[in-house]
């Protein structure tokens, strides 16, 4: 988890970052990102709003039915975090929030048809057309893939952890995908072939999306992308057809979309 003061220039003023150790416990949940938030030890009295990006979907009115990726359920964040805070609270979807920053402001700002992607625990991603999130309602980690012969969820297979799911099913026990990566960097050739069909895989997904939104520019961010020099090129290669691009912010884009957001509802 991460929290940060931006001023309206999207300048990050503070930045805090935090591990999430509250897996199903809400009540855990909610004291982690308040305490996060007083962690930046800057004048309440100073601050317009707070805006969060949360990996799961929201609801109209900023609630969110469920968490997978911290075992939660029913989170009301907006009204916990206006009694401990008393400010206005405003709630997306984290791939949304990072969206804005790169339409905005970043590699996708020139373009018509932004596809954003960040490649982390999970694996999320959302879609802007003419400077406006297009939310259709599904959350795309959990797209269904074909590997050999079963169905999975793509994040199972594709993201982070995935990545260690995916290795798993080919035999090799690994704890952390830097492992992995370390492997492919020692020519493993067991590792090099379980993120060569992990790009295949990627492959599918992203020519899946092009069929779907027909995006002028994919940005892409998230954990997975400090190793980028392992896969980034041969995905390119792989997708000649897509203009694929990291995050002008990378990690911070998520950060820096909430301030857009945050900003432009004050402006309303």
């Amino acid at each position: 988890m991460r929290a940060a003061v931006s001023d309206e220039h999207f300048n990050i003023v503070k930045v805090q970052r935090r591990t999430n150790d509250s897996y199903g416990r809400l009540d855990e949940f909610y004291r982690e990102i308040i305490d996060l938030i007083y962690s930046l030890d800057f004048p309440l009295s100073q601050i317009e709003n707070i805006s969060l990006g949360i990996p799961g979907r929201v609801r109209e009115n900023g609630k969110i039915d469920e968490l997978i990726n911290v075992g939660l359920k029913d989170i009301d964040l907006v009204g916990t975090l206006s009694n401990e805070f008393h400010k206005p609270i405003f709630v997306r979807n984290d791939a949304e929030m990072a969206l804005l920053a790169e339409t905005f402001l970043g590699k996708g700002k020139n373009f018509n048809g932004v596809y954003f992607i960040t490649v982390s625990t999970g694996v999320g991603g959302a879609f802007a057309y003419q400077k406006r999130v297009k939310n259709y309602g599904r959350e795309i980690g959990h797209t269904p893939i074909l590997y050999n012969g079963k169905y999975y969820d793509f994040e199972s297979i594709c993201s982070g952890k995935g990545l260690i799911n995916l290795s798993k099913l080919n035999n090799l026990e690994i704890k952390t995908t830097k492992e992995l990566f370390e492997l492919v960097e020692n020519k493993n050739t067991q590792a090099v072939k379980i993120v060569d069909e992990w790009i295949e895989l990627f492959t599918q997904f992203l020519q899946f999306i092009h069929h779907v939104y027909q995006p002028d520019i994919y940005t892409f961010t998230g954990g997975v992308f400090k190793s980028k020099q392992y896969f980034f090129e041969k995905l390119k290669k792989a997708n000649p057809n897509l203009n694929l691009q990291e995050c002008h912010f990378q990690e911070d884009a998520g950060l820096i979309g909430a301030a857009c957001l945050g900003f432009s509802m004050v402006e309303r």
